[in-house]
């Protein structure tokens, strides 16, 4: 195998990660909108449950919901890094 072939051999490697990345950065931020939605909904019904019980549930699902969101932020900065140093 010579030098050009080694290297279209590379590219096509790099190519397939870097299109892998693509896609996985696509759907996080597919994942974040639809927890952002839900926190949304989840504070608005929180305005309006009166029932402690009620009240308690929404809270922990919400807290859970934010933890899951800023977790997901911080991978999406990270891809996003990797993304302007690949480039």
């Amino acid at each position: 195998m010579n030098v050009k072939q080694l290297l279209d051999k590379l590219a096509g490697i790099l190519n397939d990660e870097r299109h892998a990345q693509i896609e996985k950065y696509k759907s996080l931020k597919k994942v974040l909108k639809a927890l952002r939605n839900e926190k949304v909904a989840l504070q608005a019904k929180l305005e309006n449950t009166r029932d402690v019980t009620q009240r308690q549930e929404i809270e922990s699902r919400l807290k859970i919901v934010t933890a899951q969101r800023k977790k997901g932020l911080v991978v999406l900065k990270e891809l996003k890094k990797e993304r302007k140093n690949q480039s």
